[in-house]
């Protein structure tokens, strides 16, 4: 397995689009994906309505540069995502994406509607529920974002494609699958599904510390691609600073034998070398597998990291709207949790506006990390 890393300071866009051209040519050319007449699905990362300075969502210059390449290769590109909050041509219109599509005439998808994907060879999902326009395309390309995630650890292309879910599919998968290597199995069956032709990583400025949404800006200079996501996001990772084989995902995808270990994996490009220091999210560890599973659930309060509301909490509401098991209400204008509900998903804390949401790390799971 390969993969291509490209130095890029800016989101200038020549330099941009220099950066994606020089991923692709690693891998002999856009060409050798995609052909002629081929209706191409480009999925960005758009979590939120929110300004690309943000680095919550793909910069839509690096979703330009993917656009350009897929017209100039003959095929259309077309532009969806399901966002974690408000509609699809809200987000797109407050992110930039929905600029880029109008100047470049490429439609965007608004992933409003479902459609049943048998997956019989899915390990842990026989059947998805995704957004209809992906049984209309020929092609996927993941365009995600360099990010951080409090539930996964780390999301980039393969945790992109969780954007297929539309609407509250993505809650019962919440619900369905509370462990992380769950969720993170349920991401791998949903990849092998889709079956994506190429993942880019938009590095340049990517998300430390409690992301997906309410981490800090980092700016890393680098797009990183190839044609296989789960080899894509574990070099990302090992670059983030992280190690990349402990993460849910690659856990997943090395014990399925669907990835090679990262010693294995080719890393080329311009920006091979390059290293850097992501501060991590609050609830990066996990338990998983190493304390019995009945354990976890008597003791979670204890042994996981719990969602409290800060004093930036508005009572808006949008944590209880969103909160897969309803484990949220707002009272006297401010959000309260019940904890015998809450499943640690952190959905609260990944799409709260004010940044209200702290993950507080119980007594014993303090004393358990100490002791590692």
């Amino acid at each position: 397995m390969k993969v291509c890393a490209a130095k890029c300071s800016s989101y200038n866009y020549a330099e941009v689009e220099a950066a994606v051209a020089e991923v692709f040519s690693e891998f002999g050319g856009i060409e050798t994906f995609i052909k002629p007449g081929e209706r191409v699905l480009i999925k960005p990362n758009m979590l939120e309505g929110l300004p690309p300075e943000r680095a919550v969502t793909t910069h839509p210059e690096v979703v330009r540069a993917v656009v350009r390449m897929v017209k100039k290769a003959g095929a259309i590109p077309l532009v969806g995502d399901s966002p974690g909050t408000g509609n699809t041509e809200r987000v797109a219109a407050r992110c930039g994406i929905a600029r880029v599509c109008q100047e470049e005439g490429a439609e965007l998808l608004p992933f409003a509607e479902a459609k049943d994907y048998p997956h019989p060879e899915g390990r842990t999902v026989k059947r998805f529920s995704l957004a209809r326009e992906l049984s209309e395309v020929d092609k996927v390309i993941s365009v995600a974002k360099m990010k951080t995630h409090s539930f996964m650890g780390i999301t980039g292309g393969i945790k992109n494609l969780f954007g297929f879910n539309v609407a509250t599919t993505k809650a019962q998968y919440h619900l369905r699958m509370q462990k992380r290597d769950d969720f993170a199995a349920m991401l791998c069956d949903l990849a092998l599904l889709i079956k994506p032709v190429f993942f880019i990583i938009d590095g340049v400025v990517g998300m430390e510390g409690n992301g997906p949404r309410n981490g800090n800006p980092k700016k890393a200079g680098v797009i990183i691609g190839g044609d296989s996501g789960f080899a894509v996001d574990m070099v990302m990772t090992q670059m983030m600073g992280f190690e990349a084989e402990k993460m849910p995902v690659a856990r997943v995808a090395l014990n399925w034998g669907v990835v090679v270990p990262l010693k294995e994996i080719e890393v080329t490009g311009s920006g091979k070398g390059l290293t850097f220091n992501f501060a991590p999210p609050n609830n990066i560890e996990s338990l998983d597998g190493r304390i019995p599973a009945f354990l976890v659930r008597f003791f979670q309060n204890q042994f996981t990291a719990r969602p409290v509301m800060n004093e930036r909490c508005v009572g808006c509401g949008r944590c209880a709207r969103h909160c897969p098991p309803k484990a949220v209400k707002i009272e006297n204008r401010r959000a309260i949790v019940d904890y015998n509900k809450c499943i640690r998903c952190y959905c609260c804390q990944e799409l709260c506006p004010a940044n209200a949401v702290e993950l507080k790390e119980g007594f014993l799971m303090r004393l358990f990390s100490r002791k590692k």
